[in-house]
């Protein structure tokens, strides 16, 4: 009697190596979905900076802050008011950046922006307050995951 040997796995070994593969998918997901809210936040900081800086120039031309709201803010940074002190555009947008005029956040809200030219900021309250609500998309006044200018 010969005993011929067949080549293949058993229902177990699949099972063990279906298991081994589900955990380790889940463990490449879990971390690729942080590394894609970490950018977004950075994604989201970087451009309130640079929406500081261009508020600043604007600022220094104009002698006054753009007025509150985003759209509005928007409109100064970037559209001629045919203003001689005027010296930008001092930021340009992506269209797939607005909507309706108002620049968005990574999580598609746009940014608050309230200035002392036309409205009252809590935390600045000589110049302006900038903000994104940030991931969870609630207003928690600076705190939590809001990011912001103060």
């Amino acid at each position: 009697m010969s005993h011929v040997s067949k080549g293949g796995f058993t229902l177990v070994e699949l099972l063990v190596v279906i298991a081994i593969l589900g955990i380790l998918i889940s463990l490449v997901t879990a971390g690729a979905q942080a590394a894609r809210r970490r950018g977004a936040v950075t994604k989201a900081k970087t451009t309130v900076s640079a929406l500081e800086t261009a508020i600043a120039m604007y600022e220094s031309d104009m002698g006054e802050y753009p007025a509150s709201g985003n759209e509005t803010l928007v409109a100064a940074l970037q559209d001629d008011p045919d203003d001689v002190d005027w010296g930008g555009p001092y930021m340009e947008f992506k269209q797939d950046e607005l909507e309706g005029g108002a620049l968005l956040d990574p999580w598609g809200n746009p940014y608050e922006y309230v200035s002392v030219n036309g409205g009252s900021p809590k935390h600045r309250e000589r110049s302006y307050d900038l903000y994104s609500l940030g991931p969870n998309e609630q207003d928690e006044d600076g705190a939590g995951d809001d990011i912001y200018n103060w």
